[in-house]
């Protein structure tokens, strides 16, 4: 149909609509190339479970707020539900440090080769497994820790539940713990791995307090340098790789009060972990942190105004954070991060059969040793500390390396009790998970004002970890009064402390050699070495008529 004449070539009205119908089809034709409709890349969802401070912790016997939890077969079956809940989402799980070490004796007897073996067995189960170094790695020293890792049964003769031992499947990484020799790194600052449509990088870095709360002579090769620093002098090398989702492994921490479900905004976190996020890197995301064994689920800025999400789930095995991260594929940025510090209660799941299998192969191992009965307690003697800071099961300890050296004093720290003692039959397995440490008792000089001055250090700048249990002694403190006079009577069996008098002191050579910060021992005299810790408690334990009934008896008291 023709519309106007062929002399002037159209009506105006004709030669619109011919126009329009050209327009109509030049913007019709690259649609129709085109296909249907394609929209962006689905943002990349990722699920961390991180379980910090696991301290081989294979049997049960702990407690979060009053109920029995823990225990590997236990951790195993919440971990599991974790990850079958995990939907779509990339599944990692990670370990910010101390995953052996202290540990009880079904794992520190076989040199906490089960419980390496334990957290193997999640690797069909998770994309993958990352783990940074925390100071009771160091426990055995530098070679140990390498064979712990890598794999070898070295010069050891332990009994092996795989042989030969084949090491751990979860990748190290640490940024901050170098040779003193040569300044070279003890293992690969960070490791980057695919998230399924995004890359996402962990760096490790462990406390640089290691020092001061390990023997001497299993770091003395090392140096630990400043956490931020460390963690800060990766990123740039990452963020050259096209890496913008930046997760820490923090062996360092705080806490905060505790409460449930999703992170919530304005959490008072206190303690190193919030000195170290501050001076992060602005691109740096999650730290997942540990060594302080508190709850702490809280958003923190870093250096450049950022919100970093920060974790913590107490400790041996008893919780673990459950963090969602969501990643922008274009951007490689978390565009959110939220947690979740879930409890491993005994009583709300079936233990896993794999790992209770796994339990009862290490039980068999050192059943021999661990389950002859020492004694018969006639209640339980726990760690619960009076608000003066004394508890029934720090006396014991410490009257049985007085004991065990014949001296007039005993100190103890408080951070060296890790299990408390049930009511009923107690075997030298339960007396090992006290002390699992395999520490040596010893006895030293020291003056009556040294022995004051210990006392006084409990409240000096930089604070200890831990605070001072005794036996031989009493004290009492006043709060109100300025530090390094808080110290207001000592007496040692009765009598007055002498500042000008000789006394003996007994300890375990980690306090002699200024563990925890004490370093007045240091200055110890005439120095004996007697039994291991756990062997001076055993000894101890079975010279006491039974039943056994310890109680605090007021050695520490706070003036009001």
């Amino acid at each position: 149909m023709r519309i106007g004449s062929s002399g002037d070539g159209g009506s105006p009205w004709a030669q619109a609509i011919i126009g329009l119908l050209l327009l109509l089809v030049v913007v019709s034709i690259p649609i129709a190339l085109s296909g249907p409709f394609s929209p962006g890349p689905e943002p990349v969802h990722v699920k961390f479970l991180a379980v910090n401070d696991f301290h081989g912790q294979f049997p049960d016997g702990q407690k979060l707020d009053g109920e029995p939890a823990g225990s590997a077969p236990v951790l195993a079956s919440y971990l599991k539900g974790a990850m079958a809940d995990a939907d779509d989402a990339t599944t990692f799980i990670v370990f910010p440090g101390d995953v052996v070490g202290a540990s009880p004796p079904e794992s520190g007897l076989l040199l906490d080769e089960p419980t390496l073996l334990f957290f193997n067995s999640f690797a069909d189960d998770c994309s993958k497994m990352v783990a940074t170094f925390g100071n009771h790695e160091f426990d055995r020293g530098v070679d140990e820790l390498l064979r712990i890792v890598h794999g070898g049964n070295g010069t050891t003769t332990v009994t092996r539940l795989v042989d030969p031992y084949p090491g751990a499947v979860a990748e190290y990484v640490c940024s901050n713990v170098v040779w003193r020799e040569n300044g070279t790194l003890l293992a690969a600052p960070y490791t980057i791995l695919d998230a399924g449509g995004a890359k996402i990088a962990f760096i490790g870095a462990t406390t640089t307090k290691t020092p001061s709360i390990q023997r001497p002579v299993y770091v003395e090769d090392l140096v630990f340098q400043d956490e931020t620093e460390s963690i800060n002098r990766y990123v740039p090398e990452i963020q050259q790789q096209g890496v913008h989702a930046v997760v820490v492994l923090l062996h360092e921490g705080g806490e905060q009060d505790p409460y449930d479900g999703p992170t919530r905004d304005g959490g008072n976190v206190t303690g190193r972990v919030a000195e170290i996020v501050a001076g992060l890197d602005p691109d740096v995301d999650l730290v997942l942190s540990g060594h302080t064994h508190k709850f702490t689920n809280a958003y923190l800025e870093n250096a450049g105004g950022n919100p970093v999400l920060v974790t913590q789930a107490y400790s041996y095995g008893r919780a673990f954070a459950d963090v969602d991260l969501v990643i922008d594929p274009l951007t490689g940025e978390v565009s959110h991060a939220s947690a979740e510090i879930v409890p491993a209660y005994k009583a709300r799941v079936t233990p896993d059969p794999e790992a209770v299998s796994l339990l009862r192969m290490s039980e068999e191992a050192v059943g021999p040793l661990t389950n002859r009965v020492v004694v018969v307690a006639s209640a339980e003697i726990t760690r619960l500390e009076t608000d003066a800071g004394e508890s029934a099961l720090g006396n014991l300890v410490a009257d049985s390396q007085r004991a065990a050296m014949g001296a007039d004093i005993a100190f103890i720290t408080t951070g060296s009790l890790r299990a408390d003692i049930e009511e009923g039959n107690v075997t030298w397995g339960d007396l090992y998970a006290v002390q699992p440490f395999s520490s040596t008792v010893l006895s030293m000089t020291l003056t009556g004002e040294q022995v004051l001055e210990a006392l006084e250090r409990q409240w000096e700048t930089p604070l200890p970890p831990h605070n001072l249990a005794v036996s031989g002694l009493s004290y009492a403190f006043d709060e109100s009064k300025p530090v390094g006079s808080r110290v207001t009577e000592v007496r040692v069996d009765g009598v007055v402390l002498d500042p000008n008098a000789e006394y003996t002191v007994a300890m375990v050579d980690f306090l002699a050699t200024g563990g925890d910060g004490y370093t007045i021992f240091t200055e110890g005299k005439n120095v004996v070495y007697g039994p291991l810790d756990r062997d001076a408690l055993v000894a101890y334990m079975e010279s006491l008529p039974g039943p056994v009934d310890v109680k605090v008896e007021g050695r520490i008291t706070k003036v009001a």
